[in-house]
């Protein structure tokens, strides 16, 4: 029987942890494998388009080593698919998403933790809870995708630059705008930062 009400002992490890990684990345090697013979890539033409080294994509489609954010951004954008369509694939059906079964993208090498609010990408609205390690950025390969977006603050600081003009927010912050400009984030801080962000049409 499982035991929720403890902190495992020193030397032993949560349950499932390590599989649960190896799926996720194993699930999102598979799906650029997909991505890329549909749109007709060799891995040399599509790590050219994304900027990648044919050794690191191999890898990635072989559910080897994780992926950073960056790494996903410009695959997805290469691709022309959105960021989200690596989330974690698992059904989500009527209105109500418990707090344990968000569909979740985790990218280890980064520390960041995106969660899907909505219970799916394709209605009229998507939300995500997003945490953002300290001292990540992605001003190398910004998102950009169609829509209009609303981020609020609900924990720490983060520096937001919308098709060049930068937002310091803070806590209880919000900034809304037109997503299909670009758009990245910066948390220069010592501490994660935490935001809920709202799209509409659901994009990420």
């Amino acid at each position: 029987m499982e035991n929720h009400g403890e902190h495992p002992r020193a030397g032993q490890e949560f349950p499932g942890v390590e599989d649960q990684a190896e799926r996720a990345m194993t699930a999102v090697g598979a799906l650029v494998l997909q991505l890329r013979r549909e749109a007709g890539y060799s891995i040399g033409s599509l790590a050219a388009a994304a900027a990648l080294s044919p050794g690191l994509l191999s890898q990635i489609e072989r559910g080897q080593g994780n992926p950073s954010l960056t790494t996903l951004i410009k695959l997805s954008q290469a691709l022309k698919v959105p960021v989200g369509r690596f989330f974690d694939t698992k059904d989500q059906g009527g209105a109500l998403v418990r707090r344990d079964d968000r569909r979740r993208l985790e990218v280890a090498e980064d520390n960041l933790i995106y969660e899907l609010l909505t219970p799916h990408m394709s209605g009229q609205l998507g939300m995500l809870r997003a945490q953002i390690a300290a001292g990540w950025d992605n001003e190398d390969a910004p998102f950009k995708h169609a829509g209009e977006e609303c981020v609020t603050m609900v924990e720490g600081r983060l520096h937001v630059c919308v098709n060049g003009v930068g937002y310091d927010l803070e806590e209880g912050d919000s900034l809304t705008y037109d997503s299909s400009l670009p758009h990245w984030y910066r948390n220069s801080t010592s501490e994660d930062a935490v935001l809920i962000g709202a799209m509409t049409p659901p994009s990420f």
